[in-house]
């Protein structure tokens, strides 16, 4: 049986805590937690990691002289705790900050020439940041970085394919164990006895499987290994591992140098510097501890658990999770038999829209799971609780049945009875009669027109509106007036276009000229928010209350408009009331109500065309601030959908019941343009 916990978070944060952090921590389920491969969660974590930070605290605050005593002892623990992991001798291994960090350790400690005229062989799917870092030094250090590629029609570098390419000029190789795109395990032992002939070094990143599924770097025996203390080691940032065999590190000389290099750090004779006879001639100046010692108690758990057991409740899962998604035809992107992969599982979704809509959704309702792409990663471990799976696919299976009908022309028909042409005849009637009656949701434009403020050194600035005079019936022109205008793309009243954000750029129909306009006209959802921004001008709409408002109004359906109502239009006569920015000039951003990250999540999950707001943008004021930044443009636009800012008049329109139009200028290229809305409201 398994003796792990699985339950809903629970946090009591501080009054003080900021609103953009206290919206992080909301509505997560430890149970429904399959991120594994990026932080790693086990039972107490939260209670033991503030305990270890409250010791360290009470210790490095006290006044005496025993504070690096227990520093450099707990560290030592850390490093012990690791050396058991990967069944090292002592002497053997230290820490790092990162695996990058750990990797340029080594790769400059190396002797002057060794590598020059010759190959680093990597994979194609190592971890993209090693790759950056060998790519740097390759022409500093005079060898040529071999990255082996894919083969055609595979998800991940086959062991051979990687061997086949590797012969006695390679240098130095670095396997990658298990494979963080694909979740795809590597067979290290022909691969090292291969290396072992070919003469080369060779080097594992353990990362994404470390703690899951044994390892020993002494058999095969390698030359150095490199990890983190995340993901399934459920550790903190900061709290990297290097192991360096130890005959070989006798032959290496770090660049990075210091104190804590010797065999005796307060040898301070400046002209007798000699590197200590192990890894410590690593460790440079005084060690970076923090991340270490928050680390341990992680540690701490993972050494007294059954790690056969972890191992095979984490199969068991991956299982289940593969036989749902066969279910819903998704190919799978990763190895389907278990001795070939770690403990992730990557999906692929019909394009990244898809995916990052569906994760969404899991996360609004408390179940952490990632995308990259088109591909959704799901790693469950010791916490994640099997009944959870059926659960996460239910809500795919949903989110994707809806969003199919997300574009326009693309919703289920009406019914044969009711014929286009008499319902656009008697609309006509009703608009002159009176009975529809059209709501102009546009703000004024002219010079005092509001333009938003970028922080100083960050971007330039959009120009304020001018009007300049052509002819009013005069000798420039005698029958006839007209104007000039300087004017930017997002001001007053406008359209945000994908192409708009960079997250938005890859899409062909992203301009405002390219976009199909079916999709301009829609009905509109209004939420009102007025009473609760007039309270609080730094309000967030939730994805709960969205939820609270469909339950009475109805459901927001696929194609719709969704805007936010605030009455922030009513000081739109007044810059600087309506902007709102901090008045410290240290604080970029300003105080005005937006949604939440999950609330934008939650609506793409609708399937909606677009989202608006009656403040300068359609994010919140702070919005900056939160994780990710600027969640509504930075969503809207990856998922080719639109964003309305400076509307005006929502007061004007029921909850549901209205079409809004909201058409661009068809300006070539255009990221976005100051638009004429207009609403067709039934009159009661």
């Amino acid at each position: 049986m398994r003796k792990w916990t699985a339950a809903r978070h629970s946090t009591t944060l501080p009054c003080d805590t900021p609103k953009r952090i206290r919206n992080m921590l909301t509505n997560t389920r430890h149970a429904g937690y399959f991120l594994y491969h990026s932080i790693g969660m086990y039972p107490g974590k939260e209670q033991e990691l503030a305990e270890a930070a409250a010791e360290f605290a009470e210790v490095w605050a006290a006044p005496n002289d025993k504070q690096w005593g227990y520093v450099l002892l707990r560290r030592q623990d850390f490093v012990d705790y690791w050396r058991r992991i990967i069944n090292v001798p002592k002497g053997s291994t230290t820490t790092c900050e990162s695996v990058t960090d750990g990797m340029h350790k080594l790769m400059r400690s190396l002797p002057e020439g060794m590598l020059r005229g010759k190959r680093v062989l990597v994979a194609a799917d190592c971890f993209p940041s090693i790759h950056f870092l060998l790519a740097g030094l390759a022409p500093k250090m005079g060898f040529t970085l071999d990255t082996v590629p894919l083969s055609e029609g595979t998800a991940w570098v086959e062991a051979g394919d990687f061997a086949a390419r590797w012969d006695q000029d390679v240098g130095l190789a670095l396997l990658t164990w298990v494979t963080s795109t694909a979740s795809a395990r590597t067979d290290l032992v022909p691969l090292v006895a291969h290396g072992r002939e070919m003469g080369s070094m060779i080097g594992v990143d353990i990362t994404q499987a470390a703690g899951l599924i044994p390892f020993d770097a002494m058999n095969p025996r390698v030359d150095f290994v490199v990890s983190t203390s995340l993901k399934w080691m459920c550790g903190t940032p900061g709290a990297g591992i290097l192991y360096v065999d130890k005959s070989l590190a006798l032959e290496l000389a770090p660049d990075g140098r210091g104190w804590f290099s010797q065999n005796n750090p307060f040898s301070w004779n400046l002209d007798k510097f000699e590197y200590a006879p192990d890894i410590r001639r690593f460790d440079g100046g005084t060690p970076g501890s923090m991340a270490a010692i928050a680390s341990l108690p992680a540690l701490k758990w993972h050494a007294s658990q059954d790690h056969a057991e972890m191992s095979a409740w984490n199969r068991r899962l991956v299982d289940r999770i593969i036989a749902r998604a066969d279910d819903l035809d998704l190919p799978l992107h990763s190895p389907r038999e278990a001795g070939r992969r770690g403990g992730s599982v990557m999906l692929r979704f019909p394009n990244k829209p898809e995916a990052a809509a569906v994760v969404g959704a899991l996360g609004v309702e408390g179940y952490s799971v990632d995308f990259r792409g088109p591909l959704v990663r799901l790693s469950p471990g010791n916490m994640t609780a099997a009944e959870t799976i059926d659960t996460v696919f239910d809500i795919a299976e949903a989110v994707l049945t809806r969003r199919k009908s997300r574009f326009a022309a693309k919703g289920p028909q009406t019914g044969a009875d009711m014929n286009p042409a008499e319902l656009l005849g008697q609309l006509g009637a009703m608009l002159m009669a009176g009975q529809v009656r059209i709501v102009d949701c546009t703000a004024t434009l002219g010079p005092d027109t509001p333009i938003l403020r970028l922080p100083k050194d960050f971007a330039r600035n959009t120009p304020k509106v001018e009007i300049h005079k052509i002819s009013e019936y005069d000798a420039d022109g005698p029958f006839f007036a007209w104007n000039w205008m300087v004017l930017g793309e997002h001001s007053g009243t406008h359209f945000d276009a994908p192409h708009h954000w960079i997250s938005g750029k890859d899409f062909e129909d992203g301009y405002t000229d390219t976009l199909d306009v079916q999709r301009l006209v829609a009905p509109v959802n209004v939420i009102d928010c007025s009473r609760e921004a007039a309270e609080d001008p730094d309000f967030l709409l939730t994805a709960e209350r969205v939820k609270a408002w469909e339950a009475e109004h109805g459901e927001i359906n696929p194609g719709e408009w969704v805007v936010m109502r605030t009455d922030w239009d009513k000081r739109s006569h007044d810059e600087e009331s309506f902007l709102n920015e901090d008045p410290d000039p240290h604080e970029d951003g300003s105080h005005s109500p937006g949604p939440t990250t999950e609330c934008i999540d939650y609506l793409l999950s609708k399937g909606i065309v677009g989202w608006g707001a009656q403040c300068i943008g359609t994010d919140a004021g702070m919005a900056g601030k939160f994780s990710p930044p600027y969640p509504a443009h930075n969503f809207l636009h990856r998922d080719n959908c639109f964003g309305l800012a400076s509307l005006a008049n929502l007061d004007q329109l029921p909850p549901k019941g209205a079409i809004l139009m909201a058409a661009p200028l068809k300006i070539e290229h255009g990221t976005g343009s100051p638009i004429r809305a207009l609403a067709l409201v039934p009159q009661a």
